[in-house]
């Protein structure tokens, strides 16, 4: 037990500074003689963990995803609420990143557009983890506090990619200092575009408007 205790301390250790060197030189410039290094243990410790330097970095957000998701999951049992929720979902990935700038860096601008990362147990538990903001907004539909028309793929891509962008954008440029000051509005916004409201009009659709007015919209676009 005591040696397992032992393993487990150095691979947490080793991924604790390979994340803040990838995070600072990224994938290509980054050496596992600066890990090591950086670590105070040797190349060939590092190799008993992770048997390639992608295998390594691929191994970083597994086990910070599983902690954010887990969190999450706990959170929800105790919340009332679609817009609730999903606000308190916008706050964690806020929160999670604020606090742990390395790892945001990593999953924004190393991770983010790498295609073998999608096949990795890190990706899965993130995909599973995002599919909590599904269960929200259909939960909220089928309550009657969102819109019945809603397709939750496309909220959850607008809320994600919302992330995404502020998130990376504070990466590079440290704007705004503080992330969570920015879950308030953007859920607001959000919020408001996906309530339910049965006392207001339907809205329009171009299915609603002349064709011939259709194709002249059509046209100006083109220009």
């Amino acid at each position: 037990m005591a040696v397992k205790k032992k393993m487990e301390a150095r691979k947490q250790q080793i991924l604790t500074v390979a994340a803040k060197v990838f995070a600072e030189k990224g994938f290509q410039e980054a050496t596992i003689s600066e890990i090591a290094q950086k670590a105070g243990i040797s190349e060939a410790s590092i190799y008993e963990y992770f048997t390639t330097k992608e295998g390594l970095l691929f191994s970083i957000p597994a086990e910070s995803a599983k902690e954010i998701f887990d969190l999450m999951e706990f959170h929800l049992k105790l919340i009332r609420g679609a817009a609730n929720k999903l606000r308190s979902i916008v706050f964690l990935f806020m929160h999670s990143y604020q606090n742990h700038a390395e790892f945001a860096a990593i999953i924004m601008l190393i991770l983010k557009h790498n295609k073998r990362f999608l096949e990795t147990e890190g990706h899965l538990i993130i995909r599973q983890g995002i599919k909590n903001i599904n269960k929200v907004i259909e939960e909220g539909i089928a309550s009657g506090e969102f819109r019945k028309n809603l397709d939750p793929y496309l909220v959850r891509s607008m809320i994600i990619g919302t992330i995404e962008h502020l998130v990376t954008n504070w990466i590079m440029t440290g704007r705004p200092e503080n992330l969570e000051e920015l879950v308030d509005p953007m859920i607001d916004c959000i919020i408001e575009g996906i309530q339910n409201r049965p006392d207001e009009p339907v809205h329009w659709s171009m299915r609603r408007i002349p064709a011939e007015v259709q194709k002249e919209m059509r046209d100006s676009r083109i220009k």
